[in-house]
């Protein structure tokens, strides 16, 4: 069929496969422990967490996680909602290479790329950063977090069978056994 490579996807090779899965392993972490102090109760997170995101903001002077401005914490409230059972469902798929995940890494994606595109823009253009290079450093931080989400949208828009004929399978065992 046209659009599918038996062996998998030219473009879901073994690199990006492992770059999606370190990126979704360790945002489990970053949403848990950090993301999430925007919105639940301070007595509830570990301090070793309030002094890494007190440390986070000081040495990066990050307006939002410093501010939590009400539209920022709502996309938070998507990232814990929506964003991190994903990472986990997400992060077993691509480990397992399951066609499956196309649609809804897609979505995953392009919600994530598109939330990316105001936070970038508050950080080159807020006046709370106080200096160039605070700014591109801290631009570069939340880079990924557009860029990764933006090319697992691509690969798996542009691929029916990202993982190849064997990803359609649910599992090893199953396949064995026919």
């Amino acid at each position: 069929a046209p659009g599918v490579n038996p062996r998998g996807s030219k473009m879901m090779n073994d690199t990006f496969r492992v770059i999606v899965l370190v990126f979704l392993a360790t945002h489990v972490p970053a949403t848990v422990l950090m993301d999430s102090q925007a919105l639940v109760p301070k007595s509830v997170v570990p301090k070793f967490a309030q002094r890494l995101l007190e440390f986070h903001i000081s040495t990066n002077h990050d307006p939002l996680m410093d501010d939590q401005p009400v539209w920022f914490k709502s996309f938070i409230l998507c990232e814990l909602m929506f964003q991190l059972p994903f990472f986990i469902i997400g992060f077993r798929a691509f480990y397992m290479k399951r066609n499956w995940i196309r649609i809804p890494g897609l979505v995953y994606g392009v919600h994530t790329a598109t939330t990316l595109i105001p936070i970038l823009a508050e950080i080159l253009h807020s006046p709370d950063i106080p200096s160039t290079q605070a700014r591109a450093q801290l631009f570069l931080i939340y880079l990924p977090y557009l860029v990764i989400p933006a090319m697992m949208a691509w690969v798996l828009a542009i691929e029916d069978k990202p993982f190849g004929k064997a990803g359609d399978t649910l599992t090893t065992r199953k396949s064995k056994r026919k």
